[in-house]
Formats: C-alpha cells, sequence, structure tokens
C-alpha cells in the first residue's frame, strides 16, 4: 500500500515508522539486551562456524560442535569456580557453617586475619616505625551494636527496614534478570548462527541502491573490527586468567583458580579490573603467609601478568587491529569510564574505532571537497 503513495508521502512515512521503531525499541531495551548479546556472540563466533565448515562438516555440524565445545568449555569454568567460591564461603563464614566441614578446632578467619595484621604491625614498630595498631573489624561486636541502636529506635528501624526490603526485591529482579541472560543469550546466539548470513544479505538488499555498496563496505570493516576486538579480549583474558590460575598456585596462594580465573576475566575493564583481583587476592593470601609474604606473592605473579598481557598477549593476539594510537586509547577510556561507567570503558576502544571509520569513510571526503572548492565554482 505504501508503495502508492507518491515519493514524498512514503518517505515520511517510512521515516515515522523508523522513529515508533526506534522509541518501541528503546521501551523494550530490557527484553532486547539478550537478543543483542546473542547477536554479538554470534558474530563473534561465526569465524570459527566458517573455518569448521571448510573442513567439510554441514552448517548444522560446524554450529553444534562449535557451541557444544563452547557450552561445555563454560560450564567447566563456572562449575570450578562455583566450588572454590563455595570453599572460600565456609572458610570465611560464621564458625559453627565452618565446624560442619571438619572435627578439628576451627579458627575464625576473622580472627586469623587479625593476627597476622597485627603480627606485621609489630615486626614494622621493631624496624623503629611508630604506628597505631591496625585493628581488623570485629563483625560479631559491629552486629551486636547495630542490633541495640536499631532496637532503641523503632521508628527508624521500621523504614530501614522498609528501605531493605525495597533494595533485596530490586536485587532479585536483577539476579532474575542475570539469570535469564544465562539462559537466553545461548539460545539466540545458537539460532544466529544459523542465520546470521540471511539476515545480512536481507539488510543490504534494503540499503539505498546508490550507496549500497559503500554501506555494505563501511559495515563490514566495522563488523570486523568489533568482532576482533571481543574475540581477541575474550581469548586474552582467559589465557591470562589461566597464567594467573597455574602462577598462584605455583607461588602457594589459597583459591589460586578462583582468583586467577577472576582476574583475568575482570581484566576485561582495563585498570579496574586488574586492581581488584590484586586486593582481592592480597587480602586472602594474607592469613597464609601474612602481609608481606602475601605482598610480595601476589604483587609479582601480578606483575608478570601484566608483562605477559602487555608484550605478548595483545601483539599477538589483537595486533593493531583496531588501527588507534595509544592517545586515542588512552583518551577513549577516559571519555567512555565518564560517560557511562564501567560499561563505557568495555565498548570505549570498538566504538573509538567504529567512529573513526565512519569519519575516515563519509567526514572526511567531504571536509577534502570543502577544503578544496573554488569560491568561484561556488558562486
Amino acid at each position: 500500500m505504501l508503495e502508492r503513495l507518491s515519493r514524498r508521502k512514503r518517505n515520511i512515512v517510512l521515516g515515522l515508522l523508523a522513529v515508533f521503531l526506534a522509541w518501541f525499541s528503546w521501551t523494550i531495551r530490557s527484553v532486547l539486551n539478550p537478543l543483542l548479546m546473542g547477536y554479538l556472540l554470534a558474530y563473534i563466533l561465526h569465524p570459527l562456524v566458517l573455518r569448521v565448515e571448510r573442513l567439510g562438516f554441514t552448517r548444522r555440524s560446524a554450529v553444534n560442535l562449535t557451541f557444544t565445545a563452547g557450552f561445555l568449555g563454560a560450564v567447566g569454568l563456572l562449575l570450578g569456580l562455583v566450588l572454590q567460591g563455595r570453599a572460600l564461603g565456609r572458610e570465611v563464614g560464621p564458625e559453627d557453617v565452618q565446624a560442619e566441614t571438619t572435627d578439628a578446632p576451627v579458627v575464625p578467619f576473622h580472627d586469623r586475619l587479625q593476627g597476622r595484621v597485627t603480627e606485621f604491625a609489630d615486626t614494622v614498630r621493631g624496624w623503629g616505625v611508630e604506628m597505631s595498631t591496625p585493628v581488623v573489624p570485629d563483625v560479631s561486636a559491629t552486629i551486636a551494636t547495630l542490633s541495640d541502636y536499631l532496637l532503641e529506635n523503632t521508628d527508624e528501624s521500621l523504614e530501614v527496614a522498609g528501605r531493605g526490603v525495597s533494595y533485596l526485591r530490586r536485587l532479585f529482579a536483577t539476579l532474575f534478570r542475570i539469570g535469564g541472560l544465562f539462559v537466553l543469550v545461548p539460545l539466540y546466539t545458537y539460532y544466529f548462527l544459523f542465520v546470521l548470513r540471511p539476515i545480512h544479505d536481507t539488510v543490504r538488499r534494503y540499503l539505498p541502491k546508490r550507496d549500497r555498496a559503500r554501506i555494505s563496505r563501511v559495515g563490514g570493516k566495522i563488523g570486523a573490527v568489533i568482532a576482533s576486538f571481543f574475540r581477541g579480549r575474550l581469548t586474552v583474558c582467559f589465557s591470562k586468567g589461566v597464567f594467573l590460575s597455574v602462577a598462584l598456585t605455583l607461588a602457594g596462594v589459597p583459591y589460586a583458580f578462583l582468583f586467577g580465573m577472576l582476574s583475568g576475566i575482570l581484566s576485561i575493564l582495563p585498570f579496574f579490573g586488574p586492581f581488584l583481583g590484586f586486593v582481592l587476592t592480597s587480602v586472602v593470601g594474607v592469613v597464609d603467609h601474612g602481609v608481606v609474604g602475601s605482598l610480595m606473592r601476589t604483587s609479582i605473579v601480578f606483575a608478570l601478568a601484566e608483562l605477559l598481557e602487555g608484550y605478548v598477549l595483545l601483539p599477538k593476539i589483537l595486533g593493531d587491529s583496531l588501527g588507534l594510537h595509544p592517545l586515542v586509547v588512552f583518551f577513549s577510556l577516559l571519555a567512555g569510564g565518564a560517560a557511562l561507567g564501567m560499561m563505557g570503558v568495555l565498548v570505549a576502544l570498538p566504538l573509538t574505532a567504529s567512529i573513526v571509520i565512519l569519519v575516515g569513510e563519509f567526514v572526511v571526503p567531504a571536509l577534502k571537497d570543502w577544503a578544496d572548492e573554488d569560491p568561484a565554482d561556488a558562486g
């Protein structure tokens, strides 16, 4: 029916439909997020599927083989993290929980940490340095004090309880959405791997004929940059996590697999991720090796991991795929963090590389024409 309208009316209707579609997509963005993440993962995995196809497999067999291998690897990694996380939870948990797992006398994690910090303070004083004794907060005393305060101030306690219930409701809603991501994203990824090429062909068919080849070329370059970045970044994070796990195990740091792989995963967020992993690993290591011993072990291991990432993994795996100057990289990370927080830091580099491609393809030629334009011709 729209094809019967005049060109102007048809373009107006199509523009209104585009605005409505954008508004509707923003309204249901919480539902679209798993779909977009599934598309991105499928786009990242698609070259691997094509490589398996070239070995003689059909598309269905290649998709099933690639998806199954990735799924089993992710499940194995998650299972290892959960098992060590549970063990750490029992160790730092209440005494009655720890007593269920062993018949030996249990020394609470808090008391052991307090003893190590006090021992470090005594050592520093032995060097002639004046300092007050660091104190790890007494959790039991803190809870008792808070309970007494809430009982004495009933009205405020009810208000605090109401805010706590609201917070828990939001927390469980967030956890439910995250759980949904673990189900929906793999499902969307699996089906996108079958229809990715037809989707791209359909989109290409409805691009303006005059600029179809140019837009397709630019879109392909942007897609290649984004896929290469995330695929390489995930490979770097996994490789770094494996190195940290092995190195922390050799250094005798407890829960090496948990903190090594978590630190590797967190390193997808530049600066903040490695620092957080280092702090968590150092604090838990204090109980077994003391303050100085833990800091020395974790500092050496994490320093080697950063050198490995910066001088081996990134050049070999990512290389110069983004084509950005180091100054541009640093500025884009700061700008992304200032605009969107941690998510901005994560997407800053591929977004900047995409903007550079768009500017180079569409803005720079127009600027050159404007700069070289003869005023007489314009008149």
